[in-house]
């Protein structure tokens, strides 16, 4: 009788991180951000991150925007709290993000300068404003507020902007209404807010089938494969990613098919097919290599290193994941890094290294937390209990089992509950207390029989002696209770 350790912690594959694998962000050049480059100077100083004004001018050309520009993200970053450690992956997010708005703007000078001088306020009343006057503008203006609030990392504001947008186009703008209605939920997806998401999704899907945009459908696909792939619910995702895999294919789109090959692999691993997710994992990674994408390459050497330390190869496993380590590291994928400090501790856990487990698995949290992967960090804590768990400290394992239990229930993480769950159960059992135990064991067993899980039967006959145990409990404390009574 084992406990589950989860080598999960997101909606997007065994690593878990938001990497370009994964979810899609269905762009077309309106909202994409390949307009002008701007340059010029800012009067700024030493930033709350230590940053010296020297070293703007630099920055500012890595990211191609206006030292301004620069300081005013700095600004957001500190509002939002971003840490330092997740510093240049929010720059190069915010960065993207404040270029496509610019191109969005366009000719409203009025707006572009407030955005410019980083009067993000002053832009966002102009542009509604223009919405509540001029009706035919409204919908531009709302999508143009979206993407001012992306800048600001305020992503679920995003979605309620790109929803009025949506609801505003006229019927024939079919092509725009898709789009809006999929930015809407790529950012609500971001937050883990599945089911506001999901629907959004559909919409958009119907949209793209009756266009006949083939690639927006293959992406729309994919991501909606991944809300069910968060949920647990494995026999959907796959459904939805087999069809964005047939259409990759026959558009050839090489990206979208690499991305969708490493979540079908998933899904597999999922199930246990082990032999299957490794040979589409490795079909998957091939054509990142080829084409150079290193974030999404770490990513799928993560992944490989799961199937191996499923098979029991740990040496190999551990190969694999100090490459992915070192791809995170080297690019600033902060998500990437904290997955796989977290599958690097569960090879030394499997080894009984305790102390090595443990130290990874509380820098994952750290990040994990820190950049709010929610499911990343359920799963983290999840894992750190049963380190607690397997040096007897009980009460402590609990206290970070009751933790991870309530952030699956919080996201829909039907996977992440079951583990979670069964942990907690087991807990119960090895303190003696089948009555608490029970109840646990009781659920992770159904969530396994709705998303197919691999420990299934298995999991079934540890409930089954767990109740029989109870059931003899039960009986004999009824007997003490009846001799008692006639006693008297």
């Amino acid at each position: 009788m084992s406990s589950h350790f989860d080598s999960k912690g997101g909606g997007q594959n065994i690593a878990q991180g938001e990497n370009a694998i994964g979810r899609q962000e269905n762009v077309t050049q309106e909202v994409r951000g390949d307009g002008c480059i701007f340059s010029g100077t800012g009067d700024v100083t030493v930033n709350k991150y230590g940053v010296p004004y020297e070293a703007y001018g630099e920055l500012a050309g890595k990211h191609a925007v206006t030292e301004s520009a620069l300081a005013s993200f700095f600004k957001i970053m500190e509002e939002q709290q971003v840490p330092l450690n997740d510093l240049d992956s929010k720059l190069r997010e915010i960065a993207t993000d404040y270029k496509a708005l610019l191109a969005r703007v366009g000719d409203d000078q009025a707006a572009k300068q407030a955005i410019e001088a980083g009067d993000y306020a002053k832009a966002e009343g102009l542009l509604e404003d223009i919405a509540r006057h001029h009706s035919l503008a409204a919908a531009k203006a709302y999508a143009d507020n979206a993407k001012l609030q992306e800048v600001q990392l305020r992503y679920a504001k995003a979605a309620a902007y790109w929803q009025k947008a949506a609801a505003l186009l006229p019927e024939e703008s079919k092509k725009e209404r898709s789009l809006y209605l999929h930015s809407a939920a790529y950012d609500l997806d971001r937050i883990a807010k599945y089911k506001e998401a999901l629907p959004l999704y559909e919409q958009s899907l119907v949209i793209d089938q009756e266009l006949g945009d083939r690639q927006g459908e293959g992406t729309t696909l994919n991501n909606i494969s991944q809300i069910y792939d968060a949920r647990g619910d494995y026999t959907t995702a796959l459904k939805y990613l087999e069809q964005s895999l047939s259409i990759s294919r026959e558009i050839g789109d090489k990206a979208g098919e690499g991305t969708t090959l490493s979540n079908i692999a998933a899904i597999h691993y999922s199930k246990g097919d082990y032999d299957k997710a490794l040979s589409l994992f490795e079909q998957s990674v091939a054509i990142f290599h080829e084409a150079g994408s290193k974030a999404e390459e770490g990513t799928l050497l993560n992944n490989i290193s799961q199937i191996y330390k499923a098979r029991g190869d740990y040496a190999t496993a551990l190969k694999y994941l100090e490459q992915s380590l070192r791809i995170s590291r080297e690019i600033g994928d902060k998500a990437g890094e904290g997955t796989t400090l977290n599958n690097i501790a569960g090879i030394y856990r499997a080894q009984g290294d305790y102390a090595a487990a443990l130290k990874h698995l509380e820098q994952s949290l750290r990040i994990r937390q820190e950049i709010g992967d929610k499911a990343g960090e359920g799963a983290t804590l999840n894992n750190i209990s049963q380190i607690y768990d397997a040096r007897g400290d009980y009460a402590t394992a609990l206290k970070y089992l009751e933790q991870s239990l309530s952030i699956s229930r919080e996201i829909g993480d039907k996977a992440g509950e079951a583990v979670t769950s069964w942990n907690i159960g087991l807990t119960y059992k090895e303190q003696g207390n089948l009555a608490k135990a029970e109840p646990y064991l009781s659920r992770a067993v159904q969530l396994e029989e709705e998303i197919g899980h691999p420990d299934l039967e298995k999991d079934r006959k540890t409930l089954a002696a767990v109740r029989a145990l109870l059931r003899g409990q039960q009986s004999g404390l009824f007997a003490r209770l009846l001799q008692s009574m006639l006693g008297r």
